[in-house]
């Protein structure tokens, strides 16, 4: 595990929430299975509200892929042991992933809510939130 998931701090925090876009992005399984808290859940924009195992067998062949990801981390938080980034990001999903099935593979824009828990001296992802978003069109008048 890298050093800045044992950084409780909101640098640590940010570390963190990198590190889990490169493991996604990348495929990770391993390291997805160390980095989900037991009690991971998830409420996704393709209909997936589920939980740690049944993310874990879906990550298998890189359902959650996507060949290029921007995120602007718009609001953070700390209480107590737990760390929240909200935010605003851009994906584009690879071929093949659960995301180009709903989506396609154009850039697609999402707003999310990341939940991590600093425990045994490490972080742990523990939620995620993400709806994707159209972009809004102005009214006439």
């Amino acid at each position: 595990m890298p050093e800045p998931l044992q950084d409780f701090s909101e640098q640590g925090l940010l570390a963190a929430n990198r590190y889990q876009r490169r493991m996604i992005g990348s495929g990770d399984e391993q390291a997805l299975a160390q980095f989900l808290h037991p009690n991971f859940i998830i409420n996704g924009p393709n209909n997936i509200c589920g939980g740690r195992d049944q993310i874990l067998l879906l990550s298998q062949g890189g359902a959650f892929a996507y060949a290029s990801s921007q995120t602007q981390i718009e609001n953070s938080a700390l209480t107590g042991n737990v760390g929240i980034l909200m935010g605003n990001e851009m994906v584009t999903p690879a071929e093949g992933s659960l995301l180009a099935a709903w989506f396609g593979t154009k850039p697609l824009r999402r707003r999310f809510t990341d939940v991590y828990v600093f425990d045994n001296g490490k972080w742990l992802f523990l939620a995620r939130q993400a709806s994707a978003v159209r972009e809004a069109q102005k009214f006439a008048g």
